[in-house]
């Protein structure tokens, strides 16, 4: 603990002098702690009630949807408020989630202890049960340079190097940027002894770290160019570190909205105390301003009572209480208090076995404060989590039985580093209070007599902290009357996408286009990298949403349509604590596992502890909330006509390094059923673990039981979306027994069920072969994907097998002499003809294929169904495949109506390998050369006449064709230049 000298100070957050003890008088602190809460320390106001409503007897959710509608409908009045909606004592049941998303909307429990209104949160699904702000966080508009050499932490002025756009009243964003340099400075890009990967783990990125103050302006001096803000900012801005800039924010937040004076409940597996899958989050508050939750006790909740947003602001939390948890004792778990906004008072709250009471989170802007806050029966210690929470007060803040931590820590989440910054334990208790901090922004423990947030108030608005008002109890006017609806909601409209002559299709329009292939592994919880570790709908980060993040689905379906991406491959996660990416295969000492979090498909038990510190897993039953966000998403393509490739295996768990294995749900250590699998993991002399084949390997009677049921599950949650495909797995999907079981295991669900569901055959050269040429088994495969084989340049056939227990990509080295995820790069011809062999033996199949290097135009022309550009079986920054967006957006502007009904076609042009042809019955004709200066008709075209189209694939543009007098064998069509070009020709009227 760091006591304050007389004389010393606190790099620009202490001024003046004073003893740190209770005879001497405070020391003056640089920030002004008294801006957090309401209206920027304002008492909370009583807000009348205009409406109330009792349960239903059912389920609550469309009742309280309607009536919070029929509040906001009301006027705003003169005081910023719309009315209370009032609950009258009794359990309200909501199956679904309550949102209030306007101004002015308060939701009011009875406040009678004898008959209180508890809500309850019913049904299994991970949530918040409550929801206050907008849903979309401001967008920031032209930046202005701040000039200040050094715009010390506490300053509100700011000198601009333009004060263009700018007035009293207009609403910025102040942006610190996170720099290499800062980074470097802190040593927070020097992580010693934390295994390897550290780069993409543990290091401080650029703009990983980016602080952002949402403020009002509230002076301006034109002659200076300088800005008065209404609230400070929290860590110094220096040109040094790249200064700083500031933004006008376009659109406003929601305001004036509350909640107080309820019980807030969440059912849960009584018969596993750790159970979560529930209501994780009692409130949460983002993207909204003035605003207050007060008098509300959470129970049974997995991570947060209150929870509060990056872009929460001017937030009171007062006299609320966190009991009786349900969940792992884990990371980003039991956050009772959590805060990653700015100007946030929690005060008189109270938690009770949590992990972390009282914490403020990722970058939090401040000045944030707890005050008059106690902790009982704490797990673990309270304090800043992750990285950079920046002018945080604990004041009077009781932690009994664990810790204060305001410090550096890198075990309770990914790369924390120096967790706190210019931040103060103010007369706290606690087993220990640690505040350490870099020299340019320390923090410190102070005991002293006084109360330092009460004293700044008193001193900036002269008076003490104001009470709360009593909030009105007068009736209001009417019993909200509410009926249900008699019809169901229309159910959506669906775009089924179907193989039609090898392409997919919907709306009678081929389906072509990029894919997003699944990451599963990798990813960081920082917003300004976060979208840059891929995408993944199972990836879990709670309380956050966004790219990289806990996806919002439907936005990444509305922006893969947008941008051509018709694909989505999805795999499951190759582990679930991103510790593990430190590829460490030692069992973890402790629970506290790091975010973003890879959902596997079987759920815990609640028993035991697997090797994360979790508790071990039950492979016989599910993960819920798995399957709820593919099934989600396997909707949302139906909607939309986007096809999701499922695979129900990640192989890459049972092969090579043994870090894949460790972690692995089906691992004896880490279950709680026999599955006749080894323990310890069998190592090769390369401490490399190949457990693949024992792994598919139905004879042993438990593991066919536990393989059957997962596949039956996977098939009966997942079995009716209309645009999925099921799949085994990427990189080695097991020997053909296996294959076979699991067509045979859909079989018998199909004849059960009377439903049939559409599967990928994607695996080795000679287990593929082998089942297309047993006729029962094959009349199951919609998809061919051929991207494990493929001829090299040299004419030899790179196939690696499917039973000898390697990875694919240790099979390469083979080949190779090196482990490569693909092989080299081959021909255009080899590509396109290897295509051609499966799509003339099966013309009814649609052929999926590696683009070999060639690009997609080969398997496009082959008759393919789809060209894979990006490997999905790598894992890691699997983002978006743009690599032939020119040429995909040609097909589906100028071919899709027509590509379904064009099949390859010989004889029709000269030079066929460096010339191929696509046509229907003559009337569109679609031609690709590959080099040469012109391309030559073998036989007559079946019209007389035809209008052309030239494309370039490397540019995107296009010209008319010059067309020739006539069409007849021998006929010669100059081309625009000798590179490759495909000609568009359609029959002219």
């Amino acid at each position: 603990m760091k006591r304050l000298s007389l004389l010393r100070l606190f790099c620009g957050m202490w001024v003046g002098v004073g003893a740190v003890n209770a005879s001497a008088a405070a020391p003056e602190v640089a920030i002004n702690f008294s801006h957090a809460g309401y209206g920027g320390g304002a008492a909370v106001p009583a807000v009348p009630s205009v409406l109330r409503v009792k349960p239903t007897g059912g389920d609550d959710t469309a009742m309280l949807e309607a009536a919070i509608a029929r509040v906001a409908s009301l006027p705003v009045q003169p005081n910023g408020f719309r009315g209370a909606l009032e609950f009258v004592g009794g359990h309200f049941r909501v199956d679904g989630q309550i949102r209030v998303g306007v101004d002015g909307v308060i939701l009011r429990g009875s406040g009678n202890a004898s008959n209180p209104t508890v809500i309850v949160a019913t049904r299994q699904a991970r949530r918040s049960l409550i929801e206050l702000g907008g849903t979309r966080f401001p967008a920031e508009g032209v930046t202005r340079t701040v000039r200040d050499e050094i715009a010390p932490a506490g300053t509100r002025v700011l000198t601009l190097d333009s004060l263009e756009g700018l007035k009293v009243g207009s609403r910025i964003a102040v942006r610190r940027p996170s720099t290499k340099e800062w980074a470097v400075a802190l040593g927070m890009d020097k992580f010693e002894g934390q295994g390897s990967f550290t780069e993409m783990r543990l290091q401080w990125l650029p703009k990983s770290r980016d602080l952002v103050w949402d403020r009002v302006v509230t002076e301006i001096d034109a002659g200076q160019k300088r800005i008065t803000l209404d609230a400070p900012v929290t860590t110094a801005l220096e040109q040094k570190f790249g200064g700083g800039t500031v933004a006008v924010l376009e659109g406003a937040p929601v305001r004036n909205v509350g909640i107080e004076d309820l019980v807030l409940d969440s059912v849960f597996n009584p018969g596993n105390t750790r159970d979560e899958e529930h209501a994780w989050i009692a409130v949460a508050l983002d993207n909204v301003e003035d605003a207050w939750v007060r008098r509300v006790v959470a129970r049974h909740f997995v991570s947060s009572a209150v929870r509060v947003g990056w872009r929460g602001r001017r937030i009171s939390v007062e006299d609320c209480r966190s009991e009786e948890p349900v969940s792992e004792l884990g990371g980003y778990r039991r956050q009772s208090f959590f805060v990653e906004g700015q100007q946030v008072l929690v005060r008189d709250c109270v938690a009770e076995d949590g992990l972390n009471d009282f914490a403020t989170g990722f970058c939090a802007a401040g000045p944030n404060v707890f005050l008059n806050c106690r902790a009982v029966n704490a797990r673990g210690p309270s304090g800043s989590f992750e990285s950079w929470s920046s002018g945080v007060l604990y004041e009077r803040v009781t932690i009994e039985g664990a810790a204060l931590k305001l410090t550096r820590d890198n075990t309770r989440s990914q790369g924390g580093g120096w967790t706190a910054a210019n931040s103060i334990a103010w007369n706290c208790t606690a087993t220990s209070i640690e505040t350490s901090g870099p020299e340019s922004a320390p923090n410190l423990s102070v005991n002293d007599a006084s109360s330092l947030f009460e004293t700044q108030l008193a001193n900036r608005v002269g008076k003490s902290a104001a009470a709360p008002a009593t909030p009105s109890r007068a009736r209001a006017a009417a019993l909200f009357a509410w009926k249900p609806a008699k019809t169901a909601a229309p159910k959506a409209k669906t775009r089924p996408v179907q193989i039609v002559g090898g392409r997919f299709v919907a709306d009678g329009r081929a389906v072509w286009g990029g894919a997003v292939n699944a990451a599963w592994w990798k990813g960081q919880t920082a917003p300004g990298v976060a979208a840059e570790s891929g995408l993944s709908i199972t990836r879990f980060v709670p309380g956050r949403t966004g790219p990289g993040l806990t996806e919002d689905l439907p936005a990444l379906a509305e922006r893969m349509e947008k941008d051509g991406l018709v694909f989505y491959q999805s795999t499951p996660g190759l582990w679930y604590d991103r510790r593990r990416d430190d590829h460490q295969v030692i069992a973890r000492a402790d629970a506290n596992v790091w975010a973003p979090f890879y959902e596997l498909p079987w759920a815990r038990s609640g028993e035991g502890a697997a090797w994360d510190g979790l508790s071990r897993y039950d492979l016989t039953k599910f993960n819920h909330w798995f399957f709820s966000r593919t099934r989600e998403f396997a909707q949302l393509c139906d909607e939309r006509g986007l096809l999701l490739f499922h695979n129900l295996y990640n192989t890459h768990n049972l092969l090579e390094t043994q870090a894949h294995w460790v972690d692995f749900p089906w691992r004896p250590a880490n279950a709680i059923n026999e599955a006749g699998l080894p323990e310890p993991p069998p190592l090769d002399s390369r401490n490399a673990v190949h457990v693949a084949n024992v792994f598919y390997n139905v004879e042993h009677a438990g593991r066919r039981a536990l393989h059957r049921a997962y596949i039956f599950h996977t098939l009966d949650r997942l079995g009716e979306a209309a645009n999925l495909i099921f799949g085994l797995g990427f990189q080695f999907a097991g020997p053909l027994a296996f294959q076979q079981f699991f067509l045979d295991t859909v079989a018998e669900w199909e004849k059960r069920t009377g439903r049939k569901v559409r599967i990928s055959l994607t695996t080795s050269k000679d287990i593929t072969d082998a089942i297309l040429e047993d006729p029962v088994r094959s009349a199951q495969i919609g998809v061919i994907d051929l991207r494990y084989w493929q001829k090299q340049p040299d004419g030899k056939l790179w196939a690696p097998r499917g039973d000898v227990n390697l990875a694919f990509r240790e099979q390469n080295t083979v080949f190779f002499g090196r482990g490569l995820d693909t092989p080299p790069d081959t021909t255009p011809l080899f590509v396109y003809r290897g295509v051609r062999e499966y799509r003339d033996k099966f013309p009814d199949r649609a052929i999926v294929a590696w683009h070999g290097g060639a690009g997609p135009i080969p398997v496009f022309m082959a008759g393919g169904s789809h060209a894979l550009m990006r490997n999905p079986s790598a894992g890691q920054s699997q983002a978006v495949a743009v690599d032939a967006a020119h040429f995909d957006r040609f097909v589906r502007t100028e071919l899709g109506a027509v590509l379904p009904r064009l099949t390859p076609r010989d004889g029709w042009f000269a030079d066929e390998e460096r010339t191929w042809c696509l046509a229907d019955d003559g009337d569109n004709v679609v031609v690709y050369s590959i080099e040469g200066e012109s391309v030559t008709l073998a036989r007559a075209l079946p019209r007389q006449k035809y209008e052309g189209t030239w494309f370039d694939p490397h540019t995107g543009k296009t010209q008319p064709l010059v067309a020739p007098s006539r069409w007849d064998a021998g006929t010669a069509i100059g081309k625009p230049t000798s590179a490759d070009w495909l000609l568009r020709l359609r029959a002219a009227k």
